[in-house]
């Protein structure tokens, strides 16, 4: 159950995005926001639309128009220091594997990681395989189609568990 104010944050993004986006665009981005909310994610409001789980970065939204460019909409998630590996909790198919693997954001020196709580460029680990000089939002998703939605789901979810996993005390 959302709160009060959470409610009037996705309320308010999901205005913006039906006044910037449409089509497929569109449905994907109320799509996601719906999925989010409903796996336990909370959306706050920073310099983009974030989604948080136990306090933890999982990612943000952007999406834009202008009379030049189509409108866009991307996905940005960082994992922050945690490598992205399997989970007991989650199983995880070879698909999963490459999709998150394809889409590892390179470095590009924009200067969004001296704002974040992980500043890159990062050395990331994913699915076992080891990547330098990684954005501090470690994946990208443009203007995701049907599959890659789905994907960028089950990976929102996996990292839903690790975050979850990394909370638990010793015993």
């Amino acid at each position: 159950m959302l709160e009060q104010n959470e409610k009037a944050i996705v309320t308010k993004v999901e205005n913006e995005i039906r006044n910037t986006l449409d089509g497929e665009n569109l449905k994907h981005a109320l799509d996601f926001i719906a999925f989010m909310t409903k796996i336990g994610m909370t959306l706050e409001m920073d310099y983009h639309p974030t989604f948080k789980y136990m306090d933890e970065w999982v990612c943000l939204l952007v999406y834009s128009k202008d009379d030049i460019n189509p409108p866009m909409f991307c996905i940005c998630s960082w994992p922050g220091e945690l490598d992205v590996i399997e989970n007991e909790n989650f199983p995880v198919d070879e698909t999963l594997k490459d999709f998150a693997r394809t889409n590892v954001k390179r470095c590009i020196n924009c200067g969004g990681c001296k704002t974040s709580n992980y500043p890159g460029p990062l050395l990331k680990i994913v699915f076992g395989k080891e990547y330098d000089n990684v954005c501090c939002n470690a994946f990208h998703f443009y203007n995701p189609d049907d599959e890659e939605m789905k994907n960028a789901k089950k990976l929102m979810e996996l990292l839903k568990h690790i975050i979850a996993d990394s909370k638990k005390q010793p015993t």
